[in-house]
């Protein structure tokens, strides 16, 4: 749980003539990263690229796109198999409508246009209605005619600009904006054209019609309609096409794109001339189900262990419950496959830390119903929603949609626990409940609650002298536990390293650590420091100072020059009491200020909701961010940084997904009528 998969480097010697029956059972396995060969196997190997066949098949799969994109998308039903790159081949050149498809997306194409232009010209020829006359009139061959709808000042300063033009006419109708009909002869629009541009306006052509306006829509309605007709037509024939083909080719399209990146694959192959030889890294559990596979599926072909001093890449085992903490641990870095896994210690030690700094009822269930919305609106998309879009847009350039449910998973157990965190401290917004519940139940149950339940209500007060104390121990303690683990495992990270010299390093810093703070507790508890007189503290001090040793053995004199970060880092988690403390201060400043308007009439009752309310927005804003950025730093510098070391490289195994096709190892188990073959291609 707490370590990356083991991982085994392995070697596949095959046939020759089976390299793409071995491949693309790799392929559907999904268990084998495929590695360059190493130096000393390509040393005596050669490669042999299948160009022909891969511009082949990679031609045919190019066409096949080709007509998917241009037909409709269609409901594929059940799964075709393929046994060999021919058939596949086969099956793909025997749909042959890659003319129609042409003709029928071209005349498609044409009618949208025609449509377009058609719409537009409606919409011109309804705001020329102020014209009785015939449209014709304005086709004439001495001069040009153009429309503009414009706002009322821009139509005064192009008016002013065209009466110094000789025979230009300009006809208008409307207030704000005025419709404008300029006709202007040929030998002037060079002028015109400098006073369109001084006025800053826009004028359309306006093209040759017959007609009144009322008789050229009409005209044009009827066109419409025709070309409204041919387009359905047209459509028509390619959901046919579709509805005949689509499924064969999604099929074809899924098996081609398999096929390819066999090729690629293949090209990465060391050959002789008869046998081929590849390396890969796969997972160690998984190696001897990848030998019977193999062992079934390809007889001739053996799997054997290489022993390597590579560093192998990286493949993450954390339970599926915690999965999504992952993200914040490739945050950070993808650790190494020889090191700690920190994901479950992060999962575990986040919503602690996270609860502990909300410490409020009133925000946690806020935040916790936050992070409920957003899982449940990223799961199931669509439908309404209260958050401006504005917002919404902001929040997709930050992070996609599975990051945000990410980060809303990490936050509900940190909101629960800062539910939990928020009844023993009494903080509900900042206001006391909890003495009113203790009363009632000491009085309805007999309970015999104490006295300080009744009336303070707090389990622990963070206010309170005795509850601050408390808490900063506590928070000293976890800084103790953190790092003292950190080290720990830094001690068994450098073990399976085999640098011994190092564990005594981080042994040092261990000694240091317990040594300083056991002194530090001595002394805050009044005790005698004095060795002479306390040999207790005598040995604080000879732990730390064996400690100082060690690490100047193990790390080099340089490395002392650290010595005050180890405090600084234990010290560094009472951050999660400040954190605290400042909510509770700040929700307790807003509420006493708010319980003191409601006293001084209407107005000042409404400056004190106003108060409360951007009080607490803002109060909840930081609770939102603040403990979480301060609970993930502490623990990626405090806590990683005593034996993480990350940059590790992510498992990519040769693999895909099938969503139309059967895998060979599927087909192997059916009998012959399970077999779903391709299904025949209709005549054309």
């Amino acid at each position: 749980m707490l370590k990356p998969a083991a991982m085994q480097r392995v070697g596949v010697v095959g046939s020759r003539e089976e390299r793409q029956r071995v491949v693309a059972l790799l392929h559907d396995l999904g268990v084998v990263q495929i590695e360059p060969l190493s130096e000393g196997a390509a040393a005596l190997l050669h490669a042999d690229a299948e160009a022909a066949a891969s511009k082949e098949v990679s031609e045919e799969l190019l066409r096949i796109r080709s007509l998917m994109s241009a037909l409709p998308r269609s409901a594929s039903t059940g799964k075709r198999g393929f046994s060999s790159t021919g058939e596949v081949m086969e099956v793909a050149r025997s749909v042959k409508i890659d003319a129609e498809v042409a003709s029928l997306k071209q005349s498609e194409e044409r009618l949208r246009s025609r449509i377009d232009d058609l719409r537009s010209r409606a919409a011109l020829v309804k705001s020329l209605d102020f014209i009785s006359a015939d449209l014709g009139v304005l086709d004439l061959e001495s001069a040009a005619s153009f429309f503009a709808s414009l706002p009322k000042d821009s139509f005064a300063q192009l008016s002013k600009g065209l009466a110094s033009l000789p025979g230009v006419m300009l006809q208008s109708a409307g207030g704000d904006p005025v419709r404008v009909v300029v006709v202007v002869p040929r030998d002037t629009l060079e002028k015109f054209g400098a006073v369109v541009q001084a006025a800053n306006v826009r004028l359309e052509r306006v093209p040759p019609m017959k007609g009144t306006a009322p008789q050229v829509l009409s005209a044009i309605d009827s066109d419409m309609a025709q070309a409204e007709s041919e387009l359905s037509k047209v459509e028509q024939g390619l959901r046919g096409l579709s509805e005949k083909y689509y499924a064969t080719l999604s099929a074809v399209e899924e098996q081609l794109s398999i096929e390819a990146r066999v090729y690629e694959v293949i090209n990465q192959f060391g050959f002789t001339e008869s046998s081929f030889v590849m390396e890969g890294w796969v997972p160690r559990k998984s190696v001897q189900a990848l030998r019977d596979a193999l062992a079934r599926h390809s007889p001739s072909t053996s799997l054997f262990d290489i022993p390597s001093e590579t560093r192998p890449p990286t493949l993450m085992e954390t339970p599926k419950r915690l999965r999504f903490f992952e993200s914040f641990v490739r945050f950070y870095s993808l650790p190494q496959s020889n090191e700690f896994d920190p994901t479950v210690l992060f999962a575990l030690t986040f919503p602690l830390f996270f609860g502990l700094m909300l410490g409020d009822v009133g925000y946690g269930v806020i935040i916790l119903g936050i992070a409920l919305w957003i899982i449940n609106r990223v799961e199931h998309p669509g439908g309404k929603t209260m958050v401006p879009a504005a917002l919404r847009r902001f929040a997709r350039n930050i992070f996609r949609p599975a990051q945000f449910r990410k980060l809303a998973m990490a936050m509900v157990p940190g909101s629960i626990l800062g539910i939990v965190f928020g009844f023993i401290f009494n903080a509900y917004f900042g206001f006391h409940i909890n003495q009113y519940l203790f009363s009632y139940l000491n009085t309805a149950l007999k309970l015999n609650l104490s006295q300080s339940l009744t009336t303070n209500g707090a389990i622990l007060d963070p206010i309170s002298s005795r509850g601050l104390k408390t808490l900063l121990l506590l928070s000293g303690y976890i800084g103790l536990f953190e790092v003292s683990l950190g080290l720990v495992m830094g001690m068994v990270n450098k073990y399976w390293e085999g640098e011994t010299r190092h564990i005594y390093g981080k042994l040092g810093w261990l000694f240091v650590a317990w040594g300083i703070v056991l002194i530090g507790l001595t002394v805050l508890h009044h005790g005698d420091v004095s060795p002479s007189s306390n040999p207790l503290a005598g040995g604080y001090i000879g732990l730390a100072v064996a400690g100082i040793v060690l690490i100047a053995y193990g790390e080099g004199g340089q490395a002392l020059i650290e010595l005050p970060s180890i405090v600084s880092h234990i010290l560094s988690y009472t951050r999660l009491v400040g954190i605290l403390l400042a909510s509770v201060a700040l929700a307790l400043v807003v509420d006493t200020l708010f319980l003191g308007d409601l006293s001084g009439g209407v107005a000042y009752a409404v400056v004190g909701v106003v108060i409360l309310v951007v009080g607490q927005l803002f109060n909840l804003v930081l609770a939102l961010f603040e403990p979480g950025i301060q609970g993930a730093r502490l623990i990626y510098v405090e806590f990683f940084s005593k034996f993480y070391h990350g940059q590790g490289r992510p498992f990519t195994p040769f693999r895909g997904k099938r969503t139309y096709t059967v895998s060979g190892m599927e087909m192997a188990k059916m009998g012959p009528a399970e077999v779903p073959g391709p299904r025949p291609v209709p005549a054309r």
